[in-house]
């Protein structure tokens, strides 16, 4: 986790010098507008969900998320599934701007929990957090400028704490992700 946090740091620092020499044509960058639109992980776990962006100047942004899924469970031979939801927030940083895209760098947190009658019946609660870095690139089409399509590729890792009044599990999920999205600027 230290080398990934650090790794990240250092492309930052090193990738600030460039944010000065990018092409910094404000028309059409979508700066200082909200967003309104979808957020999907594809590959790792499958989740989609709501999605507001924001980019507060040219080279930092910020985003929300709120994902639903279903989960699978198999207990002694008893399947059942049970909803999961889980709120993201994002932070993203741009060392490259240009007139229709941006390769940014951004680091994400979440948490979530886990629910359904099976889930309810055990009286058992179940909460994921979720911390990722990541990079990734927006861009849009000059003939529709306010849409703006984006894919990021990252690692993930999750904990996943399931407290009953049996016994207290932690448990430990980690791996890559990619995300595709789509946002409407308003």
């Amino acid at each position: 986790m230290k080398k990934i946090l650090s790794a990240a740091l250092l492309a930052v620092l090193c990738g600030s010098g460039t944010a000065f020499a990018a092409d910094k044509n404000d028309e059409g960058c979508n700066t200082k507008q909200f967003s309104v639109g979808y957020e999907g992980v594809f590959a790792g776990d499958v989740l989609q969900g709501l999605s507001s962006r924001y980019w507060f100047n040219n080279n930092v942004g910020g985003e929300l998320n709120l994902y639903y899924g279903r989960v699978g469970l198999d207990i002694d031979s008893f399947d059942t599934n049970a909803d999961l939801f889980l709120a993201e927030l994002k932070m993203l940083y741009a060392p490259v701007v240009k007139q229709n895209s941006r390769f940014y760098l951004g680091l994400s947190g979440g948490v979530g929990s886990i629910g359904g009658d099976l889930v309810d019946d055990l009286d058992v609660d179940v909460t994921v957090y979720t911390i990722s870095p990541f990079v990734g690139t927006e861009f849009r089409f000059s003939e529709i400028p306010d849409l703006c399509f984006n894919w990021e590729v990252g690692y993930k890792f999750h904990r996943v704490n399931v407290d009953s009044e049996y016994d207290d599990v932690n448990l430990n999920i980690d791996g890559t992700f990619v995300t595709l999205g789509a946002h409407y600027y308003f």
